[in-house]
């Protein structure tokens, strides 16, 4: 991905969800946008939380997510199906969660992550 699509999506998904870094590890790498504070719908917690997004094959691939290992819902849970993962450095969950790629109508960077974040509204 050439670096003026980078700071494009970067810029999408700043404006949408209040703050985005590129955190990508090298030139070369896919796209890595570290979400600083994302809020998270109750039960989930801390919220706002912090969200990673790869850009894999992006746009006809959908983007990998990662959310910070410290998510739990109230029952101190993590979400179902997760596993930690060494990303950057860090431990990050991911989990399994399907949606249909690409979706109906847009791909944008910002529906992809809206997309994702539906698994918090479904399940506890």
């Amino acid at each position: 991905m050439d670096p003026g699509a980078q700071r494009a999506i970067a810029q999408e998904l700043a404006g949408a969800f209040g703050e985005a870094k590129d955190v990508t590890p090298a030139e070369g790498q896919p796209l890595h946008v570290l979400l600083p504070a994302v809020t998270l719908p109750s039960p989930w917690g801390p919220s706002p939380s912090r969200v990673l997004v790869r850009f894999s094959g992006w746009p006809a691939s959908r983007p990998d997510f990662f959310i910070d290992g410290s998510v739990k819902n109230v029952a101190g849970q993590p979400p179902r199906s997760s596993s930690t993962h060494l990303v950057l450095g860090e431990p990050w969950l991911q989990f399994s969660f399907s949606f249909p790629w690409p979706p109906a109508g847009s791909s944008t960077a910002v529906r992809a992550v809206q997309l994702w974040l539906t698994r918090f509204r479904e399940q506890t």
